[in-house]
């Protein structure tokens, strides 16, 4: 088995180095996102961006956004169990990646610890962009490591006449997951509006091996308290035109799931909750009636955010976060001068949130959190094919400790007050009518947070007593990224390359007592390469219409510890995929494999993580049934070969595991 699976990786990659065949099935279209503050095309980005919609986003969603977006290239995830997944960027995780939805935060607490869940449903999502690398600039200081910008349609941005919307169910998988989604937007072309609704359930996750972890429990082939119950939703309302919108959003998220952990022989679970609501405008075209003003945009959320932790029935701990954050900016007229066009954005921030904790001994003291902060863009283009832009922010951070609810940390809560600055330079040179090179340096600061300051105390989820650092110093770091882009109508493919020079890199360090980890400032270098690309193979196969294209994607991350001269921990491995995907017509399969060398650089007590093969098989039908526009139908075979897969980037690798040899299916129906 070993040498047909070694096989099987030796021929993907010997495919993925071949010489790209000429001949057109289907065309790249055109992705415009948000990832840059002028809204260009995924094409014309510096920063490396990585973007999921429509039918793709269908096939990946997972019950978790870090599982969702696992496969993209330099993203891992954290896996704490089936129900709790943040994505993981270059290495880097927790408050270095930046959760959005529509540009903004989500203002839960999934980065304070990996059992924490992030409050978003993938099934009702539109869109998710995933910026690779520092993108302070627009996002703030923390999104030190990168940003995941979720789009939705809760508030209609643009006209809608008539009625429309999509249906969507799912069922099946190693958690025997049963879920379903419903989307409405109706309008008159002046007033629009948006409902949807969504819900998850999933039985405890089946297993291919065995569980290590003494707090976690097998029983047969299935992990114990790791079923959930989902449920979300909204309704939302906008006054639009061709040339802007002004709407109101209520969104609300409940979440009971199992941490895949016992505590004195009962489970540990958490009850979620979570209410916001959102006003958000834009106004489009206003070149020459506002000056140098072309297009302005805000919004603001309030949040309310709260989950129990159960052992058993008793609730051990609660956290409640309640907050709001809003910007407003806008991008200004282009000015052609005697070098190009020069184009601007500008915009305004603030945000402010208040923790409470409460229980046995509280991981860290009630936090407050404010910030503002100003950032301007510009980019210069010189030709159709040449541009350089540079970009800085400046912020005011205030973290405000308050004693009172029973944490170790309390004696050492107070005010502390951070000034993070960000600046980055970016150039994209098209070198032919194939060819695109494009390098970005930035320099980043981002400042601690509450519980790198505040925290003492143990915390359940990893087993580690977590003691903060009042005097803790801002977190600096430049990053150089360098690229080359290939592309023509049919096929793509990007190569690239990082390092990120860490000053000061706020890490979490084991102490001589057993299970005692302090915050402290180290010297870090995180390094890797990444590349991924699509192309055609063959056409004429089986039908005249019918063809083979390759879908592939390699990446690989070093993290070191230039302290220690050790390694930084919960790195992934080098990794590699490759899909064979046929298409003819309206239908579509897939054979994916995907290779993960091992992992044997770690600094932490979970030690080595060993290579790992899966196989997948998928298939897909587009078709219309009465009563809708379009219908699409999916099935897909997961784990083929009930390979045992830990995640070397999971704080949980010694208990989560990639699910075993499972079926699921879907039915997604437009009208």
């Amino acid at each position: 088995m070993k040498v047909l699976k070694r096989s099987v990786v030796a021929t993907a990659v010997l495919l993925v180095i071949s010489n790209q065949a000429s001949f057109a099935h289907q065309t790249l279209d055109a992705v415009v996102v948000t990832a840059n503050p002028l809204g260009s095309d995924i094409n014309d980005l510096v920063a490396p961006v990585s973007v999921l919609r429509g039918d793709e986003l269908a096939k990946k969603q997972s019950s978790t956004l870090g599982e969702t977006l696992n496969h993209l290239p330099g993203i891992s995830s954290t896996n704490f169990g089936p129900n709790s997944s943040r994505p993981v960027v270059r290495g880097l995780d927790g408050d270095r990646v930046r959760i959005m939805n529509n540009g903004g935060a989500s203002l839960d607490v999934s980065s304070l610890s990996a059992d924490h869940a992030v409050a978003i449903d993938p099934l009702l999502v539109e869109q998710i962009e995933v910026v690779r690398g520092p993108a302070a600039l627009q996002y703030g200081g923390s999104a030190i490591g990168g940003a995941v910008n979720i789009i939705d349609n809760r508030i209609p941005r643009s006209p809608i006449n008539g009625v429309d919307g999509r249906a969507e169910f799912r069922a099946g998988g190693p958690e025997m997951e049963r879920a379903g989604a419903a989307l409405l937007n109706t309008g008159n072309g002046q007033l629009a509006i948006h409902a949807d609704a969504a819900y998850r359930k999933t039985d405890n996750l089946r297993i291919p091996g065995n569980v290590l972890r003494s707090d976690a429990i097998k029983e047969g082939s299935k992990l114990l308290n790791s079923n959930s119950d989902q449920q979300s939703g909204s309704v939302g309302a906008s006054a639009t035109s061709e040339h802007g919108y002004a709407g109101l959003s209520l969104d609300t998220y409940r979440n009971d799931y199992g941490t895949s952990l016992f505590e004195n022989g009962s489970p540990t679970r958490i009850k979620m909750q979570q209410d916001r609501v959102t006003f958000a405008a834009e106004q489009r075209s206003l070149d020459g009636k506002l000056g140098l003003i072309s297009s302005l945009h805000g919004s603001i959320s309030h949040t309310d955010y709260k989950h129990d932790e159960l052992v058993g029935s008793a609730i051990e701990a609660t956290f409640k976060n309640k907050g709001w954050e809003g910007h407003f900016g806008g991008t200004l007229v282009p000015v052609n001068t005697a070098f190009g066009q020069l184009k601007g954005a500008w915009g305004i921030q603030a945000s402010s949130s208040q923790l409470r904790m409460t229980g046995d001994a509280p991981l860290v003291p009630n936090a407050d959190t404010n910030t503002r902060a100003l950032y301007i863009f510009e980019e210069l283009s010189f030709s159709k094919d040449s541009a350089v832009n540079l970009g800085a922010r400046v912020e005011d951070v205030r973290i405000k400790g308050i004693a009172g609810n029973g944490s170790d940390g309390d004696a050492s809560v107070g005010e502390k007050k951070f000034k993070p600055f960000s600046t980055s330079l970016g150039y994209r040179q098209g070198l032919n009518s194939l060819w695109t090179a494009t390098s970005n340096f930035s320099y980043t600061e981002r400042a601690p947070t509450y519980y790198e300051l505040f925290s003492n105390g143990l915390h359940h989820a990893t087993g580690m007593h977590e003691i903060g650092d009042p005097n803790q110093k801002m977190e600096k770091g430049i990053t150089l990224d360098l690229a080359l882009t290939y592309k023509t109508a049919e096929s793509k493919t990007r190569l690239g390359a990082f390092v990120t020079e860490f000053s000061n890199f706020i890490g979490l360090m084991p102490q001589l007592v057993s299970d005692e980890y302090r915050f402290e400032g180290i010297k870090a270098r995180l390094y890797g390469l990444e590349a991924d690309g699509r192309f055609p193979l063959l056409k004429g196969v089986f039908a005249k219409a019918g063809q083979i294209d390759l879908s592939w994607k390699a990446d690989y991350v070093r993290g070191e510890n230039r302290t220690t001269g050790g390694s930084l921990p919960r790195i992934a491995p080098l990794r590699l995929d490759a899909s064979l995907i046929y298409t003819e017509g309206r239908y579509s399969s897939q054979l994916d494999v995907r290779y993960a060398a091992s992992q044997n650089r770690y600094d932490d007590s979970l030690g080595a993580t060993p290579s790992y093969t899966m196989v997948g098989v998928g298939a897909s039908y587009k078709t219309v049934i009465q009563g809708f526009k379009s219908a699409y139908w999916f099935v897909r075979v997961d784990n083929l070969t009930n390979e045992v897969a830990r995640n070397a980037s999971s704080v949980m690798r010694d208990v989560a595991m990639v699910g075993s040899r499972s079926l699921r299916a879907g039915l997604r129906a437009s009208f």
